[in-house]
């Protein structure tokens, strides 16, 4: 049969794609953003007709998981919208256009909290009352009856599945952290709690979702899925323990103190999870499909835990639990450590939780004895950045030619423009298999003069035929490189940047007050920031300017600048400028230097600035985002892909103080205005840059890639 999955690269997705192909069926993956993957479509909200269509093309059944996801405790009520026009309309939407292609079957993943959040005593049965409480529950349920009036005026067949928690390998959210917290021995309130609560294991869903897609019996049915007996909590807390060899550490605490400390905190939904009955009847499928679980809850419990103790084991090389073949051993390449540590640490941890055996290579430096502190693996090779110390390159080669050839990488992952293309040159010559370079920014840009555009051009295309793969950050880089002829469209992605969310999260007043009284700024002062390298092409000059004329207009205004030249950067200094600036502001502005607790400075800030001359896809912005900072930046690739002009910032010409001054002070005289940007800002963040999911389309992309060297 001929299944389509939608949703197919998330926790369920996956899972139940490797199901369905084990059991013959020829599957289809549908995903918002393609990831490199074969018989993979982009569908989303805005996915024309027509390739929804071609996607459909003799499909026979789709197993709906695409949805706006759900995070206890992190639902905005001014996001109800969103979440009606993902779960709801483009869940009608697809339906009746499965149902225009000839499509038999539309199996919907819906949830257990239509019927509510708590079970009262009785195991809720498929007859219950809904009682959805949150946004996503409330959308749940809407999907659910909208798909009961297509199938009456159509003859989709629509199976209706209502899970619960599910858990299993790549779990994250509350399970994850109870994972942790069993491992790490931490004593837990929960001796005194008898609640009951039913979940389900991923392998079980998977098995269970696929019976659905074939079986007759399920046509117009909605099933309640589970393993088998609920458990109590300390139960849960005991069977981790076990599976981990450990002894659970529980102490007494009364429930009503439990839900006090949730209410206090503002964590009522998370808590009640904790205390509160949610008992699932899964019966029904059992005797209408003759299904049971393949695997009981011991199984996995074991499963889950076997996989959460191997990605904390970073030294330990393993078999990749999803393919049962041996662990990628990877290479991560840039030309200096302030790269390593503030840019790729994330994908280098995500590859490790997976298994895989990674090394990090580039110049030794101030952060590389740190790091090996921390246990990650890393080999010095230096590595010049000014492309014309051509003697110095040719060593380069030759030791990482050298270095390769002695640790037999799988996957050579490049990063920075001279970094990547010395690193594919002995890369290839050293025989390693798959090659891939991720492009934070190309060098070449617009306003370079054109001999230059060329020359930089040309050593790209060059250097793409060393490349299996190429990663952009930003999609006009990724369009750019096709038009240019740098590689050809099937080998390259967009993978986009992302920051972690809960890291950078908005100061509330109380720490916005804090952080001025640190750095010595009046708590009623308009604060313009920005985070950069301090060199020239990063728009300090500009900034500077605009700094001097704006502290003229507004005498509230003050400025931070954080950040420092590294050793390595062969562009111009700013240090006259920025005395100048001192001298005429004095106070008013802050130059801290280098600082890795960038959250703290930034939650000081009101504007957040970057008139660069060229970037990538700035992570800089991201995290000003996610901090609900408003963004005045210039309209450069990447910069204006992440700013929404007018709705989250403001996009100013490169190399003109006069227009970057005019866009501060339009927000310094309005702050309503930068409020109401930044928090439409927060919102574009949360939803396009979360950090998670761009290293795990990349980790996904390599693995798949890499089956086929």
């Amino acid at each position: 049969m001929r299944i389509l999955v939608t949703g197919a690269n998330g926790f369920v997705g996956k899972a139940l794609c490797r199901n369905l192909t084990k059991e013959g069926h020829d599957v289809r993956r549908a995903v918002r953003a393609h990831d490199g993957l074969e018989n993979t479509f982009e569908i989303n909200e805005n996915t024309t007709e027509t390739v929804v269509h071609e996607a459909l093309s003799g499909v026979e059944c789709i197993v709906h998981l695409a949805g706006r996801a759900h995070f206890l405790g992190r639902i905005n009520p001014d996001k109800e919208a969103a979440y009606k026009e993902t779960n709801v309309q483009f869940t009608k939407r697809l339906a009746y256009l499965a149902h225009k292609v000839g499509v038999r079957r539309f199996v919907f993943v819906s949830s257990i909290k239509v019927c509510g959040e708590e079970s009262y005593g009785e195991p809720l049965t498929e007859q219950a009352m809904s009682a959805p409480v949150d946004i996503y529950a409330i959308s749940k349920w809407e999907a659910e009856q909208a798909l009961r009036e297509i199938e009456t005026e159509t003859q989709l067949e629509v199976v209706v599945v209502r899970p619960p928690l599910v858990y299993g390998e790549g779990v994250k959210a509350n399970f994850l952290k109870l994972l942790s917290a069993v491992r790490l021995g931490i004593p837990l309130p929960f001796t005194r709690l008898a609640n009951k609560r039913n979940f389900v294991y991923l392998q079980n869903l998977a098995s269970a979702l696929s019976a659905c897609a074939i079986h007759p019996g399920a046509a117009g049915e909605t099933f309640h899925i589970s393993d088998n007996e609920p458990l109590t909590l300390p139960d849960l807390v005991g069977e981790l323990a076990r599976a981990m060899g450990r002894k659970p550490r529980l102490f007494p605490c009364p429930r009503w103190l439990l839900q006090l400390f949730g209410k206090i905190t503002g964590k009522q939904q998370q808590m009640g999870s904790l205390v509160n009955d949610l008992e699932v009847d899964g019966s029904l499928i059992r005797s209408k499909l003759e299904w049971s679980p393949p695997f009981d809850f011991q199984q996995g419990i074991q499963q889950t835990v076997d996989w959460y103790l191997r990605s904390k084991n970073r030294k330990n090389v393993c078999l990749d639990q999803e393919e049962g073949k041996p662990s990628l051993k990877v290479c991560q390449l840039c030309a200096v450590d302030f790269t390593l540590k503030h840019l790729l640490l994330p994908l280098v941890e995500g590859m490790q939780d997976k298994g895989w055996n990674i090394t990090s290579v580039c110049s030794d430096g101030q952060y590389v004895a740190e790091l090996r502190q921390q246990g990650y693996r890393h080999f010095p090779i230096s590595i010049s950045r000014d492309i014309f110390e051509v003697t110095s390159h040719m060593r380069s080669v030759w030791l990482l030619y050298k270095f390769f050839r002695q640790e037999r990488f799988d996957v050579l992952h490049v990063h920075t423009p001279i970094a990547a293309l010395l690193g594919r040159t002995a890369g290839r010559l050293a025989g390693v298999p798959l090659i891939v370079y991720t492009a934070h920014g190309f060098y070449f840009h617009d306003e370079m003069p054109k001999f230059k555009y060329r020359f930089y051009v040309l050593v790209e295309k060059l250097s793409g035929r060393l490349t299996d793969l190429l990663f952009t950050q930003s999609s006009e880089d990724a369009r750019v490189a096709v038009s240019q002829g740098i590689i050809d469209r099937s080998r390259v992605v967009d993978i986009g940047n992302g920051v972690n969310a809960e890291l950078f999260d908005p100061a509330d007043d109380a720490r916005k007050l804090l952080a001025r009284i640190n750095l010595g700024i009046p708590a009623d002062a308009f604060v313009v920031g920005i985070v950069s390298r301090l060199v020239r092409e990063k728009g300090l000059i500009e900034f500077l300017e605009a700094a001097m004329e704006l502290g003229k207009k507004f005498p509230m205004a003050h400025f931070i600048l954080v950040g420092e030249r590294l050793t390595s950067d062969h562009d111009a200094s700013i240090e006259r400028e920025l005395q100048a600036a001192q001298k005429q502001l004095g106070s008013r502005l802050v130059a801290v230097g280098y600082r890795a607790d960038v959250a703290n400075f930034l939650g000081a800030m009101d504007v957040f600035c970057l008139p660069s001359y060229r970037e990538g896809m700035p992570r800089s912005i991201i995290e000003a985002m996610m901090m609900a900072l408003p963004v005045v930046a210039t309209n450069i690739r990447g910069s204006r892909e992440e700013v929404v002009a007018e709705e989250t910032g403001l996009l100013v010409p490169i190399r003109s103080s006069a227009a970057l001054g005019q866009a501060l002070g339009r927000l310094v005289a309005n702050p309503e205005l930068a409020r109401r940007m930044g928090k439409a800002g927060r919102q574009r963040a949360l939803e396009l840059y979360d950090e998670r999911r761009v290293v795990a389309q990349q980790i996904d992309i390599i693995a798949a890639r890499s089956m086929h060297m």
